[in-house]
């Protein structure tokens, strides 16, 4: 009787484990390696994406779009970024420029320049040494690049105002800087170029 009740036992003992459900088993034979590849992958990826937001850089960098602009230069600023949604300029006055490390002496360098305002198609002409280079600019958030000679004066002289006042960004690439002002119609503003020391 003994016997029985363990061999009765040991049926009840076997119809439970087979009651119970198998594993999960893996459709795919390397499913484990898969899952841990993609989350090792993410976390480098989300890694790599804080790291280089660390070396991004924006206007924002330098304060707000009303300080970087009332500070009228900016190292930071791209171009073509537009800083205000509508028509303000921070409360500028037109002022010249000298534009230091602009390109090697006797070499040339670009200028871009753009509306960094709401875009209400300002015109503009520009001047190197005296002479045309455009006789007519609508300015835009689009920044137009210019060829100049370095060393050179610049002119920017308003044209045609559609309200709100000329105001426009100057960046030249080889020194990496920007510079804000506004230029009334009919007034000049110069910017002296000059060549790296």
């Amino acid at each position: 009787m003994k016997k029985y009740k363990q061999n009765h036992q040991q049926i009840y003992n076997q119809n439970l484990d087979n009651e119970q459900e198998p594993a999960e088993q893996d459709i795919i034979p390397h499913q484990a390696f898969i899952r841990k590849s993609i989350w090792i992958t993410s976390l480098i990826l989300i890694g790599l994406a804080m790291i280089g937001s660390l070396f991004t850089t924006s206007f924002t960098d330098e304060g707000t779009a009303e300080e970087v602009v009332a500070n009228r230069i900016s190292t930071s600023t791209a171009a073509g970024e537009k800083l205000f949604t509508d028509e303000t300029n921070a409360k500028i006055e037109a002022r010249d420029f000298e534009v230091t490390n602009a390109g090697s002496d006797g070499g040339e360098a670009r200028m871009l320049i753009w509306d960094f305002n709401k875009v209400d198609l300002d015109e503009v002409a520009i001047f190197v040494d005296g002479t045309p280079v455009k006789e007519k600019l609508i300015l835009t958030e689009n920044a137009a690049a210019i060829g100049i000679p370095v060393p050179s004066k610049v002119t920017i002289r308003g044209v045609k105002d559609i309200g709100g006042g000329i105001s426009y960004a100057v960046k030249f690439p080889n020194n990496e800087t920007t510079y804000f002002n506004v230029v009334p119609v009919g007034k000049l503003n110069t910017y002296t170029v000059l060549p790296r020391p």
